[in-house]
């Protein structure tokens, strides 16, 4: 299907709805493990068109006993909405009470990891672990169904393909979980021991939108630029985008995705907004981290936002070999007041 002639999907796309959730845009952040904390989150819904965002995985145990970096994984505020709390764990886990704390600490959806390939997840026999054994999995993701229920907390569950090319059950397993209430599954559209390799299998996908009857699909992979969720869309027939490592190097995918879907221009912002944007997310960081933190931080992925920036190794380098928050802020500052970018005021992001 040709973008022109895409509106009439986009009408619905725009009301997608998880249980009782609906959501402003089908665009949805992913729980990217090691990235995805408040301090993100924020910073890419400043940026606009995030429908909802996920925390970090959460191990249940751990929330439960109220361990420090699980508490900060699971930090929120009353600007981190609609948020989903993402939980890891198996059937010997309480999970089913992890969820009932989430449901009780600002979570709007619940989200059971069933499709992460890191070992460290999968020695706990969580994650894609949980591929092996789907029968097993259902029973587990109706107990915590039952469990948020009573709370009107709709409960979904993440995926992939299956565990190899040879198992391929997420078509089986997302229609067994639809029968015991999941109210949404997202679909990675690789297999576990894919890891990250190879590309996404879009038909993959597309196998598990006509293997369920109501709950939507959301497909989840190689989402890069705007024209990457369209294509998603179009070639699976998806409700929505669930957008990870692709949100790392440019937080306002979302915004101007969102902006294609709705046939309106999607302009990429100048240098001057995002030399704003980095000065925003060093704030951020400051604010709900600390320093040597957030200097970290910025010290990593500067390089992913200067590749979107043309040349600018020397800002990159300054940025790299920065020892504290006000040096960083020095030189980002020094850089926007360089920059001749006009201020378009309704493409500011932050």
């Amino acid at each position: 299907m040709a973008l022109a002639a895409y509106g009439g999907l986009v009408q619905s796309l725009h009301v997608l709805r998880i249980g009782p959730v609906q959501l402003e845009t089908p665009l949805l952040l992913a729980p990217i493990a090691g990235y995805c904390d408040l301090a993100f989150r924020l910073l890419c819904r400043a940026c606009g068109g995030v429908g909802l965002a996920s925390t970090d995985l959460l191990n249940a145990h751990s929330i439960l006993r109220g361990h420090p970096t699980a508490l900060a994984l699971a930090a929120t505020n009353e600007h981190d909405r609609l948020l989903c709390m993402q939980l890891y764990g198996n059937g010997d886990d309480p999970l089913a009470d992890a969820a009932l704390w989430a449901a009780d600490h600002g979570a709007a959806v619940v989200d059971i990891n069933m499709g992460c390939p890191v070992d460290k997840v999968c020695k706990k026999n969580g994650g894609s672990l949980l591929l092996r054994d789907i029968d097993a999995t259902t029973d587990l993701a109706e107990r915590i169904v039952r469990a948020v229920a009573p709370r009107g907390i709709p409960v979904t569950a993440k995926v992939r393909l299956g565990w190899d090319a040879a198992h391929v059950v997420a078509p089986r397993l997302a229609r067994q979980l639809e029968q015991v209430g999941i109210a949404a599954v997202t679909v990675h559209g690789r297999t576990t021991e894919q890891k990250f390799r190879g590309t996404v299998d879009l038909q993959g996908i597309a196998a598990v939108v006509e293997a369920v009857d109501t709950i939507p699909i959301i497909g989840n992979g190689d989402v890069r630029t705007p024209l990457d969720a369209v294509r998603m869309m179009e070639r699976t027939g998806c409700a929505g985008v669930m957008i990870g490592r692709g949100a790392l190097r440019t937080p306002w995918i979302f915004r101007t995705t969102a902006a294609l879907l709705d046939g309106r221009p999607a302009p990429e912002p100048t240098r001057a907004e995002k030399i704003r944007l980095i000065l925003r997310h060093l704030e951020l960081m400051q604010v709900h981290g600390t320093e040597r933190r957030a200097v970290l931080t910025l010290n990593s992925r500067i390089s992913w936002y200067g590749r979107t920036m043309g040349h600018v190794k020397p800002l990159k380098e300054a940025i790299r070999l920065a020892t504290s928050a006000a040096e960083m802020r020095r030189t980002l500052q020094e850089w926007l007041a360089g920059c001749e970018d006009p201020v378009v005021e309704d493409r500011v992001l932050v």
